[in-house]
């Protein structure tokens, strides 16, 4: 409970007035000074705290709403300007790495136990750092500021265009057309 008060937890909705209740997806980011990562992997000693963003915590309760929500998360990531973005996805139970992969994250040592969570039977969870950072940050960065977003409230909510797409098209970096339904995204 801590560590998710420490954290801002956004969330993905199909209007604006839904209640947290109606939430389809989300995610917790905090930086590494106000809460120490999750695991004690990778070492990111050689960032200041408060330049590490760890999304945390990610969820989805219909197929295709943790892309849609990514494309928040992602507004809220680089309006905080970080060096690095950490990540931990589950080992074994579906693979996402791939999504992430095509953002620029890169596995970042080997699976580590995740302490925040149990598996069945009290089974422990593993999960793979993956951490974006560098050229691959700065493309992030220059796409994030390539969506066409309404924000009327100082990126509580923020609203998108039916175009945007984050990742990049096969074989450039520029945002293409994307399949993408408009979602809005608020704390």
């Amino acid at each position: 409970m801590v560590r998710l008060a420490a954290a801002d937890i956004y969330g993905l909705f199909e209007t604006e007035r839904d209640h947290a209740e109606r939430m389809t997806a989300g995610v917790a980011l905090h930086d590494l000074a106000i809460y120490p990562q999750s695991c004690q992997q990778p070492d990111l000693s050689r960032y200041a705290p408060e330049s590490v963003l760890e999304c945390s915590d990610h969820w989805s309760l219909s197929l295709g709403a943790g892309m849609h929500a990514w494309r928040g998360i992602a507004v809220q990531v680089v309006r905080r300007n970080p060096r690095a973005v950490l990540v931990y996805l589950a080992v074994g139970r579906s693979d996402h790495g791939g999504f992430y992969s095509a953002m620029g994250f890169v596995n970042a040592g080997t699976p580590v136990e995740y302490p925040y969570l149990e598996g069945p039977d009290e089974g422990r969870l593993w999960v793979q750092p993956m951490i974006l950072e560098g050229d691959a940050l700065a493309r992030l960065t220059s796409n994030v500021h390539r969506l066409k977003i309404e924000s009327p409230d100082n990126f509580l909510t923020i609203r998108f265009d039916n175009s945007n797409r984050l990742r990049p098209a096969p074989n450039r970096y520029p945002l293409g057309a994307g399949e993408m339904p408009a979602v809005s995204a608020h704390v």
